[in-house]
């Protein structure tokens, strides 16, 4: 079974769409740096559902080991140097499919 690694986003106040574009390429550029990653797909929120969240990612990943490798990659870590300064709050799920 793959897994989905759904990650909600909310920016800080005063972050800029080229802070924002910089942050999403990085995380579409996991796919083919890191194994196991399948599919990305990313985007800014664009309803009031959510009203807090910004941007969204979903990582597609082939299985639990997979995800299990993902955290501690090195090109995951290079993410979380952009995603932390820029994000007030992260939200994670990770659900099998």
């Amino acid at each position: 079974m793959s897994i989905e690694h759904i990650v909600l986003i909310e920016a800080n106040e005063g972050k800029s769409e080229q802070e924002a574009k910089e942050l999403l390429d990085a995380i579409s550029g996991l796919k083919g740096k890191i194994p196991g990653v399948l599919d990305v797909k990313l985007g800014a929120n664009f309803t009031n559902r959510a009203p807090d969240v910004t941007h969204a990612a979903v990582v597609t990943l082939e299985d639990k080991e997979a995800l299990a490798g993902y955290g501690p990659h090195p090109a995951h870590k290079d993410v979380l140097k952009l995603l932390l300064p820029f994000a007030k709050n992260v939200t994670v799920v990770d659900i099998e499919i």
